[in-house]
């Protein structure tokens, strides 16, 4: 058994060896199996494929499962519960002071009544925001209700409520002997809320200009930009003032340019019109800027910027492992795990971080394990039957001992 896992291990190891490029990874003690989220930095992009198809994560125990995936706009609750400042029970209104203005978008009644339907109207500030809104507990039929009310966002100082308890519906008419059916509803509170957007995060990476050419009224301004994936790229010309138009193309090797987009940039001392940022998701090892002079001098165009939206590694890390990232080989294929199926956004996770880039040496592993690298299979197959061997000897050799 223990030629076995010699062999096993000694597999692997060739396997995650032919990676020119690793990354341990450094995570908090664990006492049980953790998602673990890594973010993801230069070094990786600038030596990864562009879909991340190189990538491979190891512990002890061989390969394991992970996925990748960029920052996620989340939306933040915030809430305020209060209580009626005042209940005009007979015109059936109440009205609710915030402190401070509030955004609201949503409002959630604490109600006691029960077999009820109501039509409701919103006022915010004097102003009606919301017409005929439906609210109703039907717990004597099909046991549903609804005691919520959307709205457009809308910063509130005073708020007024005023509903309508319709006696000649349906509902009424089929329960119209109930006791509790009442001539004002019974609303103890109401909860505001609003969901903002948290801001997207940035990283920004400062890329100089790698070549220019100028012809035709055209110029040509090419960046390497090494793999590292962006959402945005701002244009930093010297020039003031300036307006153009161009088109963006991608490349792997600077050889052949895919098209990407058309846009425009402008800048003004003497007006307010700035537009300096391109919108764009994509990662390539170049970026080439086509840009129309037309009768104006080529701009000058020393460096961009890259706005990258953040991508992190997760992984589930189990007690008393350590974990690398190997990658760098080329023509891979993308592994397919399971894991991002199981996370959704309200899974906890703690946080790693990588150690600085290590730069295996390829070659001279290669040379030293080719012979058992090519015949890999059948070396392992050998083992195999001779460990069986071995094992049926010892069998054949008790069984005897135990005849005698």
């Amino acid at each position: 058994m223990r030629i076995i896992w010699f062999t096993i291990l000694l597999l692997w190891t060739i396997e995650a060896n032919q990676q020119p490029y690793k990354k341990e990874i450094d995570i908090e003690k664990v006492s049980k199996p953790t998602l673990v989220q890594v973010a993801l930095d230069n070094e990786i992009y600038n030596n990864t494929e562009p879909n991340y198809a190189d990538i491979r994560l190891h512990s002890s125990q061989g390969v394991e499962g992970y996925f990748i995936k960029p920052f996620q706009l989340k939306k933040s609750l915030n809430q305020q519960r209060l209580t009626a400042k005042s209940y005009d029970r007979e015109n059936a209104t109440l009205t609710y002071v915030f402190k401070e203005p509030f955004d609201v978008e949503k409002i959630k009644l604490n109600i006691e009544d029960r077999n009820f339907e109501s039509r409701v109207d919103v006022y915010i500030d004097n102003a009606l925001v919301v017409k005929n809104s439906k609210i109703f507990d039907y717990s004597n039929e099909t046991g549903n209700r609804n005691f919520s009310i959307s709205i457009p966002k809308t910063k509130a100082k005073e708020l007024k409520i005023v509903y309508s308890l319709d006696k000649t519906t349906s509902f009424y008419k089929k329960y119209q002997n109930l006791r509790e059916r009442s001539q004002y509803l019974s609303i103890k509170s109401a909860t505001f809320l609003n969901f903002n957007k948290r801001r997207a995060i940035f990283d920004k990476t400062t890329v100089p200009l790698e070549r220019e050419l100028s012809k035709d009224k055209k110029s040509s301004y090419i960046f390497k930009t090494d793999a590292t994936p962006f959402s945005k790229i701002e244009i930093i010309p010297i020039e003031q003032n300036f307006k153009r138009d161009g088109v963006i193309y991608s490349s792997d090797d600077a050889l052949k340019w895919r098209y990407l987009k058309s846009f425009s940039i402008s800048s003004s001392t003497i007006s307010d019109e700035v537009q300096k940022v391109i919108h764009l998701n994509q990662r390539s090892r170049y970026i080439k800027l086509e840009i129309n002079n037309y009768d104006d001098k080529p701009l000058s165009i020393n460096k961009i910027e890259l706005w990258t939206t953040p991508n992190y590694l997760y992984f589930i890390a189990n007690p008393n492992e350590d974990y690398s990232l190997y990658f760098g080989q080329k023509n891979l294929k993308k592994p397919l795990y399971g894991l991002e199926s199981l996370v959704n956004n309200n899974t906890d996770y703690i946080k790693g971080k990588f150690f600085k880039l290590k730069k295996l040496k390829v070659d001279s592993i290669e040379k030293n394990i080719s012979l058992i690298e090519k015949y890999k299979e059948l070396f392992f197959i050998a083992i195999i039957i001779l460990a069986l061997a071995i094992m049926s000897y010892i069998a054949f050799g008790l069984l005897k001992e135990k005849e005698k």
